[in-house]
């Protein structure tokens, strides 16, 4: 069960209940997460827990290959556009492109802002194509994701 469905109060009788170091360490591993420090490092584990292609984050995202290989090997920072870019491809959900939004430290998805209301809603209806998703926000008179 992840931290996320558990209650605040309930982890603080847990944690409040921990007497020995075996207890202490399965709290860790269990109701945690690990500091991630930079959105390429966030993006590689990301990729490699979900199984993704490479070859298909690049198709989806619409960004080049290059850029892409830069972000892995942690030589770029992308900003905000391309960071949802390449969540959308990767098929993240709401929560997960603003915890990569945070740790890049850009503005995470805000629901009041049409734009990104036009988006959140895309990625929960499940497009991962950056492509379709410009064509909706073209339409509705709204910056691409670029």
């Amino acid at each position: 069960m992840g931290t996320s469905k558990i209650k605040t109060g309930k982890l603080e009788d847990i944690i409040c209940s921990i007497r020995s170091e075996k207890d202490a360490e399965n709290y860790i591993r269990k109701y945690t997460q690990k500091e991630v420090s930079s959105f390429s490092e966030y993006f590689n584990e990301y990729i490699s827990t979900k199984d993704l292609k490479i070859s298909q984050i690049i198709q989806k995202s619409n960004i080049s290959r290059n850029y892409i290989y830069n972000i892995i090997n942690g030589n770029r920072n992308p900003g905000r556009d391309k960071i949802i870019a390449l969540c959308i491809a990767m098929g993240m959900n709401y929560s997960e492109i603003n915890r990569a939004l945070k740790i890049s430290k850009q503005g995470v998805l805000y629901p009041k802002d049409e734009r990104d209301a036009r988006i959140i809603i895309a990625v929960n209806q499940g497009i991962d194509d950056v492509v379709e998703l410009n064509i909706i926000l073209e339409r509705e008179g709204l910056s691409i994701i670029e």
